[in-house]
């Protein structure tokens, strides 16, 4: 990765979020673990492929969902990681 690769994040309903990092797709739960923020609106940082919930700032690995950094005690579920278009 070069640190310019098109980063996106969309709504799938009112539970999912779909995170786009260059060709990676990753599926995840729409709201943080912790208190629920709403992923959605959060950071994505694509150079270590992290998300990071607007309300407490905890940040979740988009592949495994576990937390790297903040107060949630749960991990993230990942509904899906691997390359755009997928299964």
């Amino acid at each position: 990765m070069t640190g310019h690769e098109e980063t996106t994040v969309e709504e799938l309903g009112r539970d999912l979020v779909r995170v786009t990092v260059a060709d990676q797709e990753f599926v995840i739960d729409a709201a943080c673990p912790h208190r629920g923020g709403r992923l959605a609106h959060g950071y994505v940082n694509p150079r270590t492929l992290r998300i990071t919930c607007p309300l407490h700032r905890t940040s979740f690995d988009l592949a495994t969902g576990c937390v790297m950094a903040g107060p949630a005690a749960g991990r993230l579920t990942v509904h899906h990681a691997g390359p755009v278009g997928g299964n």
